[in-house]
Parts: structure tokens; sequence; C-alpha cells
């Protein structure tokens, strides 16, 4: 890899300035309410593993977040890497545990953390 400039710094920090927050924390929250108010044990299931690894992925980017604010960009794209596979790990869960679509309210936030993942993609590549 090759070495940071001053440009490239600024260039990612006005480009973090301008990404969407990792809104996880709502997926959460919302398969958190989804959980609670399910009867069907499938779904039910379903709903704890969205609601546990959406908890994950949001800890996660905000770590990730962190160790871009002191230039750690290796752990920060590491910690990246990580929370795309919780979000997986949601989607997973639908079709292994209940094989119904994933709701639309928290299917908005699971595209919003999926939009905030493509845009640490597209920094780490322009750290390469």
């Amino acid at each position: 890899s090759k070495p940071v400039k001053a440009d490239d710094k600024t260039f990612v920090r006005k480009l973090c300035d301008q990404t969407l927050e990792p809104d996880t924390t709502y997926a959460h929250q919302c398969a958190d309410h989804l959980y609670q108010n399910t009867a069907a044990v499938r779904l039910k299931t379903t709903y704890r593993v969205c609601r546990d690894t959406m908890l994950s992925a949001s800890n996660t980017l905000w770590d990730g977040l962190t160790k871009m604010e002191v230039s750690d960009y290796k752990n920060a794209h590491v910690s990246a890497r990580m929370a795309h596979l919780d979000l997986l790990r949601c989607v997973f869960a639908f079709r292994k545990y209940a094989d119904v679509p994933v709701p639309a309210e928290l299917l908005s936030y699971m595209v919003q953390t999926k939009r905030l993942f493509d845009a640490a993609q597209f920094m780490f590549l322009l750290l390469d």
C-alpha cells in the first residue's frame, strides 16, 4: 500500500463528513421491536439474531469511525468488514429461520448500513 498524503487525508475527512452515520442502532431497535411483538417462534428467532447482529454491527462501525479519526486505517477497514459480516448474518437469518422477506422498515435501516459500508470501502480503496 502506498503512503497516505495530506491531500488524501483531507479528501477522506471531507467524504466522511458527508457520509451517513451508522444507522444500525435503529436497525437494532427495529429488530428488537419486531422481536417483542412476534409470537411465531421462527420469526422470533430471526428477529433476535438480527437484533443482536445489528447491535454488534453498530458498535463495530463506531469503533471503526474512532479508528479513522486517529488515522488507524488498517484497523478501521477491519472494523468495517466485521460490521458488514454482521449485516449479512441478519440477512441470512431470514433465509435460515423464517424464509420470509425482511420487513420494509428493518430493510430500510439495513440498506443505510450497507451504504455506509460501501462508502467506507471506497475510502479504503482511495487509501491503498
